[in-house]
């Protein structure tokens, strides 16, 4: 069946304010060459983001701001627009030429940036790897084997029919690594990456900068900018404060209470872009086992509250669903409804009493999260839930998460692949690495599994789909849905074109700086 480059893809769609200047001096006078900030005669953007990357090798990426980097360096073979087309991108056009094997034609002339020529024996390299690692097999763990007919063609051979293949090939994970810079890095690919893409890396001092220069050697249309710095600021305020006085010029997640003064500014504006990201609380089945409490609190909570007192607005209440439904429709909707006399109600009627819970949450990972578990805890208290927050660093939450060693836990969840299946798959299979909730059901596993061969975009696949959004959060209590994020940024005005996917990568290829 042919898929030709275009198709339309169906689916319903702390620091002081000194330092960070000491940071930022130290991030744009590492440039090599001398190169001054932009403004002063070199195009240099600087963007204040939240967090430190963790690791730049894609296939074994820690968060999902990971990607924000190192998707400068690298391409993969296909690219999904934000209202859901592939596009060519390494590869020009595609074919799947039996249930299990797909043919990628690659584009020709394209060089990684250590001068090495990108063929087929990269993209077999690059993928089968991807394929065995950590966080890539969760999306590429269905390739068997990729053959290489001849330099310019590539043969994905699958190990069963999978219908969303085409989606996780656009997902930074399958990304084509100089297979070079493999063989001679190894593991130091994770610090010093190497690609096909239009920026190509330089530098990174941890926790104060990460540095990219516009590569020269690029096969598309090369950026306008000459350097990209991404300086880590924790606090939002700092973030702020370090782009009001010209330190930086794009930041991240903004304070939500500034939000209506950059719209008013004739000095800043905001960027605000769809986001297919849920936030939402999860449970660890094996420490809270018993179903009324998790019931209880899923009652207690009052997303409305969190998105308009807390987030400004920034966001939209998970009132539906834990998909969006922009890109999964519930029909009938899920049952989410705020009733903390129901959450006495369950207590009671169960003879609990004295309920008292943990809630491992990040610091800074996502816009005001130590705020909303704040909130949380209160809301809970008024149905006589003790809520105790463990707020870590990002690094070391996401790991607590990734070894169970949590009661509560809070987190996002990304769409990269524009596929909510994937999400599904990637989070609640009983064997999946990222099953934080350790949530196991023969049944659901069944459902999930059959995605693979259901039309993507299909009314029968995206009933699969709802159906077990529904066990978790209606019947199940297993997780407990706030809100979908959307991408949030701060610009000063000498940066236009600044723009973001819904899959959470900024994107660069028209920005430019006065």
């Amino acid at each position: 069946m042919a898929q030709p480059p275009g198709s339309r893809l169906r689916w319903s769609i702390g620091l002081t304010f000194a330092l960070v200047s000491a940071l930022v001096l130290s991030a744009c006078g590492g440039l090599s060459g001398g190169d001054e900030p932009s403004g002063n005669g070199n195009k240099t953007l600087r963007i204040g983001m939240a967090s430190d990357a963790q690791s730049l090798d894609p296939p074994n990426f820690v968060l999902a701001g990971d990607f924000t980097r190192d998707n400068l360096v690298y391409e993969g073979l296909v690219k999904l627009t934000n209202d859901g087309q592939f596009e060519p991108s390494l590869a020009t056009s595609w074919k799947q030429v039996s249930d299990t094997e797909w043919d990628f034609k690659l584009r020709e002339g394209v060089k990684f940036q250590d001068g090495t020529d990108f063929d087929s024996a990269a993209v077999k390299k690059s993928l089968e790897r991807a394929s065995t690692q950590a966080q890539g097999k969760g999306f590429l763990g269905m390739i068997k084997e990729v053959q290489t007919p001849d330099p310019m063609t590539a043969r994905l051979v699958l190990t069963n029919p999978f219908s969303s293949i085409l989606n996780n090939l656009t997902v930074p994970v399958a990304a084509i690594i100089s297979p070079k810079a493999l063989d001679e890095k190894g593991d130091k690919i994770a610090k010093e990456p190497v690609g096909t893409g239009p920026f190509e890396f330089v530098e990174w001092i941890p926790d104060t900068s990460m540095t990219f220069k516009r590569y020269s050697g690029y096969w598309g249309d090369k950026p306008s900018v000459d350097k990209v710095s991404f300086i880590p600021i924790p606090e939002a305020s700092t973030r702020y404060s370090a782009l009001q006085a010209g330190d930086i010029d794009v930041i991240e997640n903004p304070p939500p209470d500034q939000a209506a003064s950059l719209k008013s500014s004739s000095d800043f504006y905001l960027i605000t872009e769809p986001k297919a990201r849920p936030i939402f609380l999860g449970f660890n089945l094996k420490t809270v086992t018993n179903p009324v409490i998790r019931k209880a609190v899923a009652h207690a909570i009052d997303r409305n509250a969190i998105v308009d007192d807390v987030l400004e607005g920034i966001g939209n209440a998970a009132n539906e669903g834990l998909v969006s439904p922009e890109f999964l429709k519930n029909d009938p909707p899920i049952k989410l409804d705020y009733n903390p006399e129901e959450s006495k109600k369950l207590l009671k009627d169960a003879g609990l009493s004295n309920v008292k819970l943990t809630l491992t949450l990040p610091a800074a990972r996502y816009l005001k999260d130590k705020d909303i578990g704040e909130v949380v805890q209160q809301q809970l208290a008024k149905v006589g839930i003790t809520l105790k927050l463990d707020v870590q660093e990002a690094g070391t939450w996401y790991q607590s998460l990734l070894d169970h060693k949590t009661e509560m836990y809070y987190l996002g969840w990304g769409m990269s692949s524009g596929d909510p299946g994937d999400m599904l798959l990637r989070v609640f299979r009983s064997d999946s690495v990222n099953n934080m909730s350790q949530f196991k059901d023969p049944a659901v596993d069944a459902q999930i599994d059959s995605l693979a061969t259901l039309e993507v975009g299909s009314d029968e696949r995206n009933q699969v789909m709802q159906d077990v959004q529904r066990k978790l959060v209606e019947d199940d209590a297993v997780v407990i849905p706030l809100y979908h994020m959307v991408n949030f940024f701060a610009a000063r005005k000498g940066v236009q074109n600044f723009h973001t996917t819904t899959s959470e990568l900024i994107d660069l290829s028209d920005v430019t700086v006065d």
